[in-house]
């Protein structure tokens, strides 16, 4: 096995766990409290909502661009995709999402050990940032997870 895949698969399972490790300890009144107030108004519930559906995006558009194709639409309104997201799963309850979260970070180390060396750097467009490489683009994945985690603890304290 390749050293950048085993480090890719590394810290997304070490990333995933943390933060579904500190998600796991919130109490139910935690997990109602809103954490983003800036164009979007979400708890932590829809943060778990938002982590779920944009890593399920990841790994479709990483598939197409593994697959020959260019990854993410020109012009992809990341905004509206959220949004639309964020409520299309807001029927599901904190624990459901929390082993969506585990399934599809699942999904996302098995998919990371079965590409190919030559394939991490082929390149396709993230639905944010734009043109990069499958490896840039897998990296990014433990990093959303990482940014959002700095959020979560600023709100309710580094202990958990």
């Amino acid at each position: 096995m390749s050293v950048q895949r085993d480090l890719i698969q590394k810290r997304l399972h070490d990333e995933g766990d943390k933060l579904i490790r500190t998600f796991d300890r919130l109490s139910p009144r935690q997990q109602a409290l809103t954490i983003y107030t800036d164009g979007m108004e979400w708890t932590f519930k829809d943060l778990v909502a938002h982590l779920v559906s944009a890593e399920r995006a990841f790994l479709f558009y990483g598939r197409d661009i593994l697959n020959g194709g260019e990854g993410a639409p020109e012009g992809f309104d990341i905004n509206a995709f959220n949004h639309r997201e964020v409520a299309r799963l807001r029927e599901r309850t904190f624990a459901q999402l929390i082993e969506d979260l585990r399934a599809v970070r699942r999904e996302t180390i098995d998919l990371v050990g079965h590409i190919a060396d030559e394939d991490f750097a082929r390149s396709g467009r993230h639905p944010f940032f734009g043109p990069m490489s499958i490896d840039e683009m897998f990296k990014l994945i433990y990093r959303h997870t990482m940014m959002h985690l700095r959020d979560v603890r600023r709100l309710i304290g580094p202990e958990l």
